[in-house]
């Protein structure tokens, strides 16, 4: 085994974990969100939250296990997040954009510490 593999059940450093729980937390309440609005709201906004929530359960799995693929999502929801706060910042003030701003700048620098960025890089077993 190389200096660059580890086995598949290794754990991930602790940052990675808090993003991926985070994500987990964050996908279940997306589609409890939906789920209920089945019952309460609109047809439409279920149908969109709900694949919305399995995405995030997607994507935070997909961060646990380690796949470099999933550190580029997350950072480009990062970016994307970051760019709808600052379109708020100059519709809404200030109060409404640091809500929106929070998120994704916690989601950057848990997967941008030199552990997560190195749990990325590593070479998995076929």
């Amino acid at each position: 085994m190389s200096s660059l593999e580890r086995p598949a059940h290794a754990t991930p450093p602790g940052t990675v974990l808090a993003a991926a729980i985070l994500l987990y937390v964050g996908g279940g309440l997306t589609a409890l969100a939906a789920v209920v609005g089945l019952a309460r709201g609109p047809l439409l906004v279920s149908l969109i939250y709900l694949p919305l929530g399995a995405l995030y359960l997607a994507l935070g799995r997909a961060v646990q296990t380690g796949r470099p693929w999933a550190r580029v999502a997350v950072l480009v929801l990062c970016g994307l997040g970051i760019a709808f706060a600052l379109v708020r910042l100059v519709a809404s003030g200030p109060a409404e954009a640091l809500s929106g701003l929070a998120w994704p700048v916690v989601y950057a620098i848990l997967v941008n510490t030199e552990s997560a960025r190195a749990w990325f890089r590593q070479d998995r077993p076929a």
